[in-house]
């Protein structure tokens, strides 16, 4: 570690906590103001950790982290968007897959799905989203209360994950759990530890190969179906290339989604004012997406790797230091955004969405992303004209975890919806 290094994590330890990323320091959740004061006191910072390679670096300010998501020549994807080193076997499985592809394959392969997350995609598939989110409230509504991460806010977005994949419906439990297991693989209550949270990843893609196969032999509308009939570099895909893909989709089409819909109750809970708006005017569902995910990005990080010795936000960095993008860090940057601590769903969209970096940046920006803004608009406005009153039953439990910022249990109660 450099001096100038050394330096700067020796200012950090005078902040509330010693180390950012850590599960101490996240165990309600990304700690806002501690992340407010590294960004006014650092460009880049080192810390250590307790991964093979002993420490990263932290990067706050927007140009800095769109220059690393931006430049894969510089900072390959190839490791892993995530702290952890992969085991060997299962890192150069997952080379081949989208996730940790660079350009030019990485474009190449998503040229084959890209298409489906179009606007106009969204649009055809909009009445059965909304079909679902009515059957998935009326299971709740009547009983006046709910756990509403996994009756609700998993369920919207596995459902239409699903249709959309062609996922038979007797399939649904065992790739939701391991989804889970995989997601959350550092909280106790899905995974005895971070190898089995390996072991899911590697589960999930046999279940896909197994899933392109069922469709070869039972083919069906779905989005396998049209991947599975492309071609790339002039061939078809196999089994095992797609369920690399199937990994990919499933797991993004879950997860940030859930994780957004559960922050979006709890802060409507904490901000009624904002939910009485949303409730009397719904065309202000749009900017409640967009501040949602601007006030509470569930996603807490891109990790990239250096492919050589350069200089990085004024420090020197060497070939293979792992460079950590601070997604949320933009987000609440008052460069961009007037009082940025204030949940306000009357921000001007497009200067949030311009501004904030809960979708990354670069060649990696989020494939679903009209699939995720399509999901939350169409399940937030259905919470907002249909759930009246809501409030805590209890404290919201978080996961345990450094990479995804959201809750394993969140009870809430609202005025009962007669049958």
């Amino acid at each position: 570690m450099s001096e100038t290094a050394a330096t700067s994590s020796e200012a950090a330890a005078g902040c509330p906590f010693h180390r950012f990323l850590d599960f101490d320091t996240f165990a309600a959740g990304t700690p806002r103001a501690y992340l407010d004061e590294l960004r006014e006191g650092h460009r880049i910072l080192w810390e250590t950790d307790d991964h093979a390679t002993g420490g990263h670096w932290l990067l706050f300010h927007q140009r800095d982290i769109d220059h690393v998501l931006q430049s894969p020549d510089l900072f390959t994807n190839n490791f892993g968007p995530i702290l952890d080193d992969f085991p060997p076997a299962l890192l150069a499985e997952q080379q081949e897959s989208l996730t940790f592809m660079d350009p030019p394959r990485h474009r190449q392969y998503r040229a084959l799905v890209d298409y489906a997350f179009r606007p106009a995609a969204m649009r055809a598939r909009e009445p059965m989203m909304r079909a679902l989110a009515t059957d998935i409230l009326d299971a709740v509504l009547p009983r006046g209360e709910c756990e509403f991460v996994n009756e609700v806010a998993m369920q919207f977005p596995m459902r239409v994950i699903y249709a959309v994949l062609g996922v038979r419906e007797e399939d649904f439990a065992y790739v939701a759990d391991l989804t889970n297991t995989l997601t959350l693989a550092d909280d106790p209550e899905f995974a005895e530890n971070r190898e089995a949270g390996f072991i899911a990843s590697m589960k999930l893609m046999e279940f896909g190969a197994a899933l392109a196969a069922d469709h070869r032999v039972h083919p069906r509308e779905s989005l396998t179906m049209d991947a599975l009939g492309s071609e790339i570099e002039g061939r078809s895909l196999s089994d095992v290339e797609y369920g690399r893909f199937f990994n990919n989709l499933i797991v993004g089409g879950m997860e940030t989604t859930r994780n957004t819909l559960a922050w979006a109750m709890v802060e409507f809970i904490r901000n009624p004012d904002q939910y009485a708006l949303l409730q009397a005017d719904a065309e202000l569902v749009v900017g409640a997406v967009e501040e949602v995910l601007r006030f509470r990005n569930p996603v807490v990080y891109l990790r990239r790797t250096a492919t050589r010795d350069q200089e990085l936000a004024g420090q020197r960095i060497a070939k293979g230091d792992k460079v950590v993008c601070v997604l949320g860090s933009p987000n609440r940057d008052p460069a961009f955004f007037a009082d940025p601590g204030r949940f306000d769903i009357r921000r001007a969209v497009p200067n949030t969405r311009r501004n904030y970096r809960t979708f990354g940046a670069g060649p990696h920006y989020c494939l679903g992303i009209q699939q995720a803004r399509s999901n939350l608009t169409v399940m937030i406005g259905e919470m907002a004209r249909r759930i009246h009153n809501p409030r805590l039953l209890a404290e919201p439990r978080h996961a345990r975890s450094i990479f995804m910022d959201g809750f394993k249990e969140l009870r809430i109660a609202f005025d009962a919806e007669e049958r």
